[in-house]
């Protein structure tokens, strides 16, 4: 672990239901502070007081309030993860294109749920930067991935699976994040499924 990883790690791994349910308060306090007033007016005391625990207690588990945000990217990811994968797994026998709109569908929607914390919070804090490119639904869900194109294998020309995986996540992600991030998108949440699901299926079949 490096130095930069040992700051942002919990303290302390909740172990209980009364510890767990501290660290959910804490959390969602960061969260609340950090949309409504911006980074730098969630100070420890002031997520702690929103929260309703005491300093100490918020100390317990993290170490600073960069910690605290390390901790939501980590909790948005993991929640991404569990809705992506029952998606793949439920959509893993259809045809490819029809699987192919709901699952860009569902990226679409985690994206969107998660867009303060896959977005907005590493540019409002420097140091989830690395954290940020590390700790990704894409890599959480690679085998399940890597299944569902073998899957497909017989519809995919693309030779190489893993450059397929790439190309098409960039394709998919980048798309739906630049949409995300741009305040005036000119087309719709359909039409943008509709478009990348085109493009997915082209650039694999073609």
């Amino acid at each position: 672990m490096s130095a930069l990883e040992a700051q942002l790690a919990p303290r302390k791994v909740p172990q209980q239901q009364r510890a767990q349910f501290t660290v959910d308060c804490i959390l969602k306090a960061a969260e609340s502070i950090i949309l409504k007033s911006g980074y730098d007016a969630a100070t420890t005391n002031n997520i702690a007081e929103v929260a309703g625990v005491s300093i100490g207690s918020l100390y317990q588990y993290f170490a600073s309030k960069e910690a605290i945000a390390a901790a939501l990217v980590e909790s948005a990811v993991m929640n991404a993860t569990e809705v992506l994968r029952d998606c793949l797994i439920e959509n893993m026998a259809k045809p490819l294109e029809e699987s192919a709109r709901e699952i860009i569908r569902t990226i679409l929607e985690t994206r969107k749920q998660y867009s303060f914390i896959f977005l907005r919070l590493p540019r409002e804090v420097p140091k989830l930067g690395r954290l940020s490119r590390n700790v990704t639904t894409e890599k959480f869900l690679y085998n399940t991935i890597r299944a569902y194109y073998q899957h497909h294998r017989t519809e995919i020309k693309v030779e190489d699976l893993e450059v397929a995986m790439f190309v098409a996540e960039h394709i998919i992600v980048g798309s739906i994040d630049a949409y995300l991030d741009n305040n005036a998108p000119v087309v719709t949440d359909d039409q943008l499924v509709d478009q990348l699901s085109d493009a997915f299926v082209k650039y694999l079949t073609k």
